[in-house]
């Protein structure tokens, strides 16, 4: 098989995957307005991104990657560098080696800021589903900005229920109509997002790029806990009740640490291994 070949049957798959998502982008974002007046001001901790109010909160960090590309917990990265893992930690503190060491370091690429893996994203969604009466009914926002084109139409792909035609690829198919292009967004501190409207179990079936990506902010019809994942952050953050925190943390597929809504989250965040 030719390279060309390769990649148009590798574009093809991609397509039907985005023609087969279960996400409905809505232009009325009102279902966000409770999430809207929840969250503080940009740069404020945890409580910029998940809404002030849950009963506990929770970080999953996002692995790293080897030359494999298989994921590094930052636990391994840890054992490495003689650092510590805590609520506050920050990826490259963590691998700043605290002694001299003699061993290969056991990652290749950091932690991608701004997308959960899909396995993870998957094992996140399974526990998430435990704790929620609404699962079937699902809101979803995605920035705005991603890859934006020289018209101001955003670099995200979904499919419209009755759009059976082959979409773009990187671009809002034109059968949507133009209030969902060209209307209204969730506004939060600093950023703009795209609302959906599904399934939890449909959290991955967003592309951007011809790249996976997961939702940046999505929380349950019934408002049970939220979960952001943040443009520049290499972890994600959810609200809850303690019960789904615990069951969080207790997931081996999920790297998880407790923390506090007002915890700070930039990189110079890390006091203990700064």
């Amino acid at each position: 098989m030719t390279a060309a070949n390769q990649a148009g049957g590798w574009l093809q798959e991609v397509q039907t995957m985005i023609r087969r998502s279960r996400l409905r982008p809505v232009g009325d974002v009102a279902a966000a307005d409770w999430v809207v007046a929840r969250v503080g001001p940009f740069g404020s901790g945890v409580g910029a991104f998940v809404p002030h109010g849950f009963e506990a909160y929770a970080r999953i960090l996002h692995p790293a990657s080897a030359s494999d590309e298989s994921p590094v917990t930052w636990a391994e990265v840890a054992a490495w560098s003689g650092r510590v893992v805590h609520p506050r930690v920050q990826f490259r503190a963590l691998a700043t080696p605290a002694s001299d060491v003699r061993a290969a370091k056991p990652w290749e690429e950091e932690p991608d800021p701004g997308v959960l893996p899909p396995a993870t994203l998957a094992a996140l969604c399974e526990v998430l589903a435990r704790h929620t009466t609404s699962g079937d009914r699902c809101w979803f926002c995605v920035w705005d900005g991603y890859e934006s084109t020289s018209d101001g139409r955003a670099t995200l792909t979904f499919t419209s229920e009755e759009g059976d035609g082959q979409p773009e690829p990187g671009l809002l198919p034109p059968e949507f109509p133009s209030g969902i292009v060209d209307g209204p967004r969730v506004e939060l501190p600093e950023r703009s997002y795209l609302l959906l409207e599904g399934p939890l179990d449909a959290a991955g079936e967003v592309a951007m790029s011809l790249s996976p990506q997961s939702p940046n902010v999505f929380w349950p019809e019934d408002r049970a806990w939220c979960v952001a994942t943040e443009i520049d952050l290499d972890s994600t953050y959810l609200g809850g009740t303690a019960a789904l925190v615990a069951d969080v943390l207790a997931d081996e597929r999920l790297e998880a640490v407790p923390v506090e809504v007002t915890d700070p989250v930039w990189e110079d965040s890390d006091e203990v291994n700064r």
